[in-house]
This record gives structure tokens, sequence and C-alpha cells, in this order.
């Protein structure tokens, strides 16, 4: 009886510790208007992985994702340290680094600042060209 308990927690431990976390973003502007096609890039940050922090299992490979049309997107992740990049057309990239804890869900709102469009560069001086009147 006693193997037969072992072999089963043998089996379900692995489970339970590197089981994945759900993660979702709201990617938004500074109006708190959602921003869709957001290219969204996930990168597990190893430090402390390498001198034992066991609760910084991580992912292997970054992440690329675009956010649906209201600005979301969810992925389960295991725990970990993350950088989270955010890029879009007409905005500023933003990052953030977050930790991802085993058993609990996260929820992450960036917001990104517009970009004045710039058109023209002049030497190292860049100048925005303004509507004909």
């Amino acid at each position: 009886m006693r193997i037969v308990a072992l072999v089963v927690l043998s089996l379900i431990a692995p489970t339970i510790v590197l089981s994945d976390t759900p993660f979702k973003v709201t990617v938004m502007d500074s109006s708190a208007a959602p921003i869709s096609a957001a290219m969204v890039l996930i990168h597990w940050d190893s430090a402390g992985s390498t001198v034992g922090l066991t609760t910084n299992v991580g992912i292997k490979e970054d992440l690329v994702i675009r956010t649906n049309g209201d600005g979301t997107f969810k992925v389960d992740l295991p725990p970990g340290f993350y950088d989270v990049f955010v890029a879009a057309m007409a905005f500023s990239p933003t990052c953030r680094k977050i930790r991802i804890k085993r058993g609990e869900s996260m929820e992450v709102t960036l917001r990104m600042n517009a970009d004045p469009l710039y058109t023209a560069e002049m030497g190292n001086r860049v100048e925005p060209i303004l509507p004909k009147r």
C-alpha cells in the first residue's frame, strides 16, 4: 500500500510544482481605450534560478503574442520572473517586470502613450510635419 501511495504522489507532485498560472494582459492607451494588435513579448528573467531559487521556473523561449480586438490576451505561464514588453504602431513602447506565483492568477494593465508623428529628419534633430492650413 505504501508503494502505491508513493507512486501516486511521485506522479502528482511534479504537476503541482510545475503547473502553469493564468496570466492576462490588457493594453490600453492613455485614455483607457483598448489597443488591438499590440505586440507583446514575454521574456523569462532567469536570475535567481541559477542560485537555487526553485520558484523561478520560467519558459525557455520568449513568447510573442498579439492582443485581441479588446486589447487583451491570456496565456498560462509557469511560476517565475518575467519582463513584459509591449509595442504598437503610433505608441511609445512600454515594459514591466512581473512575478508569476504558483497558484495565483495575475492580471496586468499596461498603458501606452501616443507618439507624435515624426516624418522628417534633420541631422540629429527630428521635427514633426505640421498639417497645412
